[in-house]
């Protein structure tokens, strides 16, 4: 169940991002040019439904009116309201007038779809979906839907919904174009908290979903659905098939604990089958797995991902790798990737470690990514940074941290290909070796990696964190100086000023600014981690 901390924190996060509330006139008309419409549980069918005393009763004669541009569905807040909303194309909007579902009074309404969806659409474009409470049954209770299923609905606006007890997602959005889905708080549903999908997988090149937005969102505790017997469920916000997207201040927590397949696993927030899509300022903790399957992990570019960033984001506690970089053999190549200025903390705990690298046998693609000012934290138990499952053409590790208490590359393959320059290392458990060399030294000469023609970039050396281990942040918001106090490093630490140019030696662009939004460089040159402390 969502904790009453959780559920307060939500409350307070949704007062600080409101839109702006619209007007509505008791004599059915919205001002805007359409009708809104009155749906109350003291109502009567064979009213108008065009006033608050003459308002519609049930879900039923809302689906029996199509309805126009500009016109609004309005159910009374404090109401439940049982059975599946249904909108066709014949209930369209416009992109002047759109069509609007939402609550009135001073609560939310509750349209509760029991055993299937609360709400459908199809073919409805520029539809907006607000400020109600979307319930079912239960994801072991009887209900074997979606919450909110909306296809082929170009011009969506998702906003300000509660969504809860569905067997698949809370909210699925599949092939529609210029999505928005933000404020929405997605618990207790089994396969995902938030779920985007089209039809591509074996498309080589075509995507079913362009222009997506997802913002400040959460998805906590999305446990599995325990009829998915052959492949994973339990994520938080997934999405696949888009082209052009950002996802940002979403948080994703507690999720994956009951998923029944012991195969591949679920993540806290991720995506395939996608390009130009950026994954930034988010927060993926505590995410789970099947104890005896693989992820359970914080965040995961995976198969058939190009051109897009993950940058800004805080994984800790996960028991899959804190940034997963996965190829399950896409029809797309896995190419041209950025993770930058990230943090993780103590991830991987039963599987992988802070960075997993992995494609299944040789199936798909996977080249080229930039893996830079990163900040990678394990102080577990052997704990790892990098899990290796083989070698990949073009992966780069530039100005990054790696803090681990065991060996660097957790058990798997050796490194081959793979670039490192200016990263930093430290040892917890006080072992200097690096990949079976006696040392840093050592390992740069025989493989020419820590090397910038003969100058040694690399160093070995305690970073001094103010206190490494202290992270907690649960809002995305919080991403700050105060709460990533701990990462900052002590007057006199190596990290500062200890990093390499890309721009100057790679012809790299190393993005304007740091995880706390400080304009980089700080001082004589660049820092190395995803914090550059203002001097």
């Amino acid at each position: 169940m969502a904790t009453k901390t959780s559920i307060a924190r939500f409350t307070y996060f949704l007062s600080l991002f409101l839109l702006a509330p619209i007007s509505f006139s008791c004599t059915g008309t919205n001002g805007d040019g359409g009708t809104a419409y009155y749906i109350s549980s003291d109502g009567d069918d064979n009213n108008s439904g065009t006033s608050e005393n003459k308002a519609w009763r049930s879900i039923d004669r809302v689906n029996n009116h199509d309805f126009s541009p500009g016109d609004n569905i309005l159910f009374r807040g404090g109401d439940e309201f049982e059975g599946t909303i249904i909108l066709t194309g014949e209930d369209a909007g416009s992109d002047e007038l759109r069509v609007t579902i939402s609550s009135y009074g001073e609560q939310r309404a509750v349209i509760n779809g029991k055993d299937k969806e609360s709400l459908k659409a199809d073919s409805c474009k520029f539809l907006t979906i607000e400020n109600l409470a979307i319930r079912g049954q239960g994801r072991t209770s009887g209900n074997t839907t979606d919450g909110l299923l909306v296809t082929k609905c170009d011009g969506v606006l998702i906003n300000e919904l509660e969504v809860h007890g569905f067997q698949k997602s809370g909210v699925h959005v599949h092939q529609c174009n210029d999505a928005t889905i933000t404020h929405v708080y997605a618990y207790e549903n089994g396969f995902a908290g938030i779920h985007v999908t089209g039809t591509t997988m074996h498309d080589p090149k075509n995507y079913d979903n362009q222009n997506l937005y997802i913002g400040y969102c959460v998805a906590e505790n999305n446990p599995g659905d325990p009829t998915a017997l052959t492949n994973h469920s339990g994520n938080g916000i997934l999405a696949n098939s888009v082209k052009g997207g950002l996802m940002e201040y979403c948080e994703a927590f507690n999720n994956g604990w009951d998923m029944p397949w012991t195969g591949n696993g679920p993540v806290g927030i991720w995506i395939w089958d996608c390009t130009d899509f950026t994954i930034q300022y988010c927060v993926a903790h505590h995410n789970r797995t099947n104890p005896v399957a693989h992820d359970g992990g914080g965040f995961d570019f995976d198969g058939g991902v190009s051109n897009s960033i993950i940058q800004y984001c805080v994984s800790y506690n996960n028991e899959g790798a804190g940034y997963g970089l996965y190829e399950f053999g896409a029809a797309k190549p896995w190419e041209n990737n950025i993770v930058r200025y990230n943090i993780s903390k103590d991830d991987g705990i039963l599987t992988s470690g802070s960075v997993g690298i992995w494609t299944h046998e040789d199936r798909g693609i996977m080249r080229n990514c930039q893996i830079y000012n990163n900040t990678f934290y394990n102080s577990q138990h052997d704990g790892s940074n990098i899990a290796l499952s083989d070698n990949y053409p073009g992966y780069v590790f530039y100005n990054n941290v790696f803090v681990y208490n065991g060996t660097l590359i957790a058990e798997g393959k050796a490194l081959k290909d793979e670039v490192f320059r200016g990263n930093l290392y430290w040892n917890l458990a006080g072992d200097e070796s690096l990949f079976g060399f006696a040392g840093l030294n050592k390992w740069a000469a025989a493989t020419g990696n820590e090397l910038v023609g003969s100058e040694m970039v690399g160093l070995y050396q305690d970073p001094m964190f103010t206190d490494a281990g202290s992270l907690e942040i649960t809002d995305p918001e919080k991403i700050n100086a105060e709460h990533l106090s701990g990462y900052f490093p002590k007057p006199g630490s190596p990290l500062i000023n200890g990093g390499i140019d890309l721009k100057e030696l790679f012809d790299l662009d190393p993005g304007a600014k740091d995880i706390l939004g400080t304009s980089i460089p700080v001082g004589e040159g660049f820092d190395i981690g995803a914090i550059e402390p203002a001097e």
